[in-house]
């Protein structure tokens, strides 16, 4: 298969090529890329020994109402919240920081900003802060903030929109 004029670098690349990925899904050489990459996939695979190659999901711990799901870690840290005590919702609504007093420092993090900040609480503010105060890398960051809002909306006490979070009414 010859590599098209103006293709990308990528071009039929064995890792490269990722079916659900925003650059393949809008790429307009994506339907020619795919049998490239499907064959070289199958090149390097063979070169290093690889038979069978399964891909699994991860399966979601918890469904909730709407079909959504709660992943585990979530999960296990809206329990840490019930096993401490926590009113949650009940104390940012009023305007305090359930998790001062804990040793949830990213949460206590987290619930600082959604309560002093005259705006929405973005995700990649949030991830910023984790870097900055907890010395934290982009990746640990990231998944501590996303793990913060999935949690505290879990539980009623914050309303998720595209613009960021913000603190429920009780």
């Amino acid at each position: 298969m010859n590599i098209p004029n103006f293709a990308p670098g990528c071009f039929g690349s064995a890792m490269g090529f990722d079916e659900g990925a925003p650059i393949c899904t809008v790429c307009k050489f994506r339907d020619e890329c795919r049998p490239m990459h499907e064959t070289n996939l199958a090149l390097l695979r063979e070169a290093c020994g690889i038979k069978k190659v399964e891909r699994r999901r991860k399966q979601a711990a918890h469904p909730v109402e709407g079909g959504l799901t709660v992943p585990k870690k979530t999960l296990e840290l809206v329990e840490k919240f019930e096993h401490a005590g926590l009113t949650v919702t009940t104390s940012l609504a009023e305007g305090k920081n359930p998790f001062a007093a804990t040793a949830m420092h990213f949460m206590t993090i987290a619930a600082h900003l959604l309560l002093k900040l005259n705006r929405p609480l973005r995700h990649n503010d949030l991830v910023m802060a984790f870097q900055t105060k907890l010395q934290w890398t982009k990746g640990t960051a990231d998944s501590h903030a996303r793990m913060a809002f999935q949690a505290l909306e879990y539980i009623g006490a914050i309303h998720v929109t595209e613009g960021g979070a913000t603190i429920r009414e009780v």
